[in-house]
């Protein structure tokens, strides 16, 4: 039976009872012993951080800043995501048309949590909806995930560490997210996401290559 009614996102579940993590489906989140573990080797510069010019912080809305799609009746939407920092994996229904299922927004939101703090947010449910809207357009299945929220303090770190990084990101509210698709080349990955028109949609590349999506005005790089 599907949930109902207006998700609260401000209220993170506990995760799923532990269980192996080479037995868990790929639909369930399976979290495992300290955050370290299933940690991915990647680079953690974020460039996209980089302060919105002062002429498109006036237009951005404070709420979800993403007009939702039309989505048809009480279609169901699914998402895919593995964690590669923790070794997460959530696959489910997220909504039905207009409606966010409150459970599986509070999973996402403990998936996307800050893996260094171990501590979750709210995911702006028009990201969920930009993830949704990409899969539907590529080959194959599933994202990885190679960052989400960051809380403010992990954001002051990594723009010491990397210079490059700014203490303010999209990816302290929430509003962002850094993503592979397993078997194509970011290349076809970046080219569609910037075909949706929605939000900020970035690429980097380097030896661990990697898409940046994120609710903010409409831009790319």
């Amino acid at each position: 039976m599907r949930a109902r009614g207006h998700a609260n996102l401000n209220r993170v579940l506990p995760p799923c009872p532990p269980e192996r993590q080479d037995a868990a489906p790929f639909g369930t989140l399976a979290p495992v012993s300290g955050a370290s573990q299933g940690r991915a080797a990647m680079s953690e510069a974020c460039p996209c951080c980089a302060p919105l010019p002062r002429r498109l912080l006036l237009v951005a809305p404070v709420a979800a800043s993403l007009a939702a799609p039309a989505f048809a009746g009480g279609e169901p939407r699914r998402l895919a995501l593995f964690n590669l920092n923790t070794g997460e994996r959530f696959e489910g229904v997220y909504a039905w048309g207009a409606e966010h299922d409150p459970a599986a927004a509070a999973r996402l939101a403990w998936l996307l949590r800050d893996h260094r703090a171990d501590q979750a947010h709210p995911i702006d449910p028009a990201l969920l909806d930009t993830l949704w809207l990409l899969d539907r357009r590529i080959p194959g299945r599933g994202f990885e995930v190679i960052s989400a929220y960051r809380t403010p303090a992990t954001q002051a770190e990594l723009a010491a560490r990397w210079g490059r990084a700014a203490e303010t990101s999209l990816h302290t509210e929430g509003r962002a997210i850094d993503i592979r698709r397993p078997g194509l080349h970011p290349l076809g990955l970046v080219g569609a996401a910037r075909q949706l028109g929605r939000g900020g949609v970035g690429l980097y590349r380097g030896a661990s290559p990697f898409v940046h999506l994120d609710t903010g005005p409409r831009r790319r790089w």
